[in-house]
């Protein structure tokens, strides 16, 4: 029987803990629960955030982060994470990522899914740069764009 290695999981609570961080200096808490932040580099916009809460409770929050594209381009494809956020510990981690939902901490691989060993850590470690490219080049779009669909 092939053993698994161990999940990593000081980063993966490391990245958690930033996340909340970054969240929390991102997300402004709209009355509508939508926010938009455009993104742009080089006086070029990219395209933009979408942050939406889907749900609030007690103590967690369930977030939607969508990135739509300005325009086509290779390497920005639009990206849809939720992430459930923790306010009692203070860590914030993607529970669904591109419509599919990794549960395992460690996955064997190959796997029927094709989730990468270590696919949770990879998930959270791209929503925390995703948030810290937000807070880089991000700025408030004047008028509401809205997304198709």
């Amino acid at each position: 029987m092939q053993k698994r290695p161990a999940a990593d999981l000081s980063r993966l609570q490391s990245d958690a803990a930033a996340n909340y961080l970054l969240l929390q200096r991102l997300w402004h808490q709209p009355e509508q629960g939508v926010q938009l932040i455009g993104l742009r580099q080089h006086g070029r916009d990219l395209g933009f955030l979408r942050l939406q809460q889907l749900e609030l409770t007690t103590w967690t929050q369930l977030l939607q982060l969508q990135f739509f594209a300005e325009s086509e381009h290779p390497w920005l494809r639009p990206v849809s994470l939720e992430i459930r956020v923790y306010h009692d510990v203070k860590l914030a981690e993607v529970i669904r990522f591109q419509q599919q939902q990794p549960r395992e901490g460690q996955y064997n691989y190959p796997n029927e899914q094709m989730f990468h060993p270590d696919e949770k850590v990879q998930v959270n470690a791209f929503l925390k740069e995703w948030l810290k490219l937000a807070l880089d080049r991000g700025y408030t779009p004047k008028e509401e764009v809205l997304p198709y669909g």
